[in-house]
């Protein structure tokens, strides 16, 4: 017998990736849930982007999201402001809001100096930590509001510099066409014009496209994506989720998400094209059922989960900590729910290491999903726009499963930077003085 002691041999301990960014934008009547989350310590997000024109509506929110150490992110609304049918009088009446619909000329010279300092001091006085630049909508690499957005974007840089905002980092929106996206030409102009830009990250936001992107917009997305990634920061997927989302992350070609509560999960300017009539209304908060990647009315929820004790066990919510009472929250909450199972979404594959994230997704997520699809389809609907929602979401489902295993056999060619928290940001800020 020896006397010698035994030790146990070292083992390799893996760092755990950093998170995938996920950010979320505050419609007017999503406040409440996301409080709640907060209150409960499950808001396990990077932040909120709020909209000024509800700043007083926000207050308790905006308040909340800076004590736990979230972001608080000021969406400017300018896109919205330079069209005819985004504009509208609550955006005129914001401090760079000029009363009216914004043209080029405004942001030029004197004029574009007064907007920047007016949105700089708005940013300084209510605390927010991060701000989008002001930027519009680009319908091509020659549209004169390029050059435009990255004047405003340095000027911005330098006036909080100066007004001791240094520490905020500004985020550029670049919001353009599908055909941009495609043409390579255009990509590069686009590319050169941001390169060097003091901003912290891109959040792309694509005309036309989002969580119901054809598998063909979404393998032309990943692919386009890629480029911007010599920009050397982070690429934010804006306006996108569902199924489409997750697979733009995990495929590298974007290293975040941001969309609204069961809504904006899809940018389309069609609106933005002539005057509304009227003030428009607030969309009633639609059920999240993953397991279909589908976003569906209370009823017609209530009707697939009701069709079956099968179909119930299929989709209903057994999340308990999400929904403990199972699809009676699910059809009661759907914001919470959402919220929940987006986060845990995002969590999942953020723990993931990127280069075996694509087929993590595909095996975990894609594939359960169009299998899944595949028995809604079949199910005797006697409401036959249900029973034509379940067979297109079964094709697409497949179409998508297909090209995008396709894509996997592709080596990414880079994966994109990856956001920091606003933790991380206080840290590195500290062990840098």
């Amino acid at each position: 017998m020896t006397n010698v002691a035994q030790f146990p041999s070292p083992r390799i301990v893996r760092s755990v990736p950093e998170p995938l960014g996920l950010y979320v934008r505050m419609g007017r009547n999503d406040h409440t849930e996301f409080l709640n989350l907060l209150a409960t310590g499950d808001a396990a997000c990077f932040g909120t982007v709020l909209d000024p024109t509800y700043l007083k509506r926000h207050e308790e929110l905006r308040q909340q999201v800076l004590a736990h150490k979230l972001d608080a992110i000021l969406d400017p609304r300018t896109q919205a402001a330079a069209t005819p049918g985004g504009f509208t009088e609550a955006l005129g009446k914001l401090p760079w809001g000029l009363g009216r619909q914004h043209v080029a000329d405004d942001f030029r010279d004197g004029g574009g100096r007064k907007i920047v300092a007016s949105l700089g001091d708005f940013v300084l006085e209510h605390g927010f930590t991060q701000v989008v630049a002001p930027t519009h909508l680009l319908r091509s690499a020659e549209d004169d509001w390029l050059e435009i957005d990255v004047d405003s974007t340095e000027k911005l840089r330098d006036y909080l510099d100066k007004k001791s905002g240094a520490k905020i980092p500004i985020i550029y929106s670049l919001a353009l066409t599908g055909a941009m996206l495609r043409d390579a030409d255009q990509r590069h102009e686009v590319i050169n014009a941001l390169r060097g830009l003091p901003v912290s990250a891109v959040w792309l936001k694509v005309d036309g496209f989002g969580s119901d992107g054809s598998p063909t917009a979404v393998r032309n997305y990943i692919e386009a994506a890629a480029e911007f990634h010599e920009l050397g920061i982070p690429i934010v997927a804006d306006h996108v989720g569902g199924l489409v989302g997750l697979a733009l992350v995990s495929f590298g070609a974007t290293s975040g998400l941001a969309h609204g509560v069961t809504c904006g999960e899809r940018f389309s300017s069609s609106n933005w094209r002539k005057p509304q009539d009227g003030d428009g209304f607030s969309m009633q908060p639609r059920v999240y059922v993953p397991q279909l990647d589908l976003l569906l009315k209370r009823a017609e929820a209530q009707q697939l989960l009701e069709h079956s004790p099968r179909a119930r066990g299929l989709f209903g919510c057994n999340d308990t900590r999400c929904c403990p009472r199972g699809i009676q929250d699910m059809l009661q909450r759907p914001s919470h729910h959402f919220l929940c199972q987006r986060i845990k979404e995002m969590s999942a594959l953020g723990q993931v290491p990127e280069k075996m994230r694509a087929q993590t997704f595909l095996e975990q997520h894609l594939r359960p999903a169009s299998d899944r699809a595949v028995t809604a389809s079949n199910m005797r609907w006697q409401d036959d726009a249900m029973a034509k929602k379940t067979r297109e979401k079964r094709k697409r489902l497949d179409a998508l499963r297909t090209t995008l295993g396709h894509q996997a056999i592709k080596a990414p060619r880079s994966f994109a930077y990856l956001p920091k928290t606003r933790v991380a940001r206080d840290v590195q800020q500290r062990d840098a003085r």
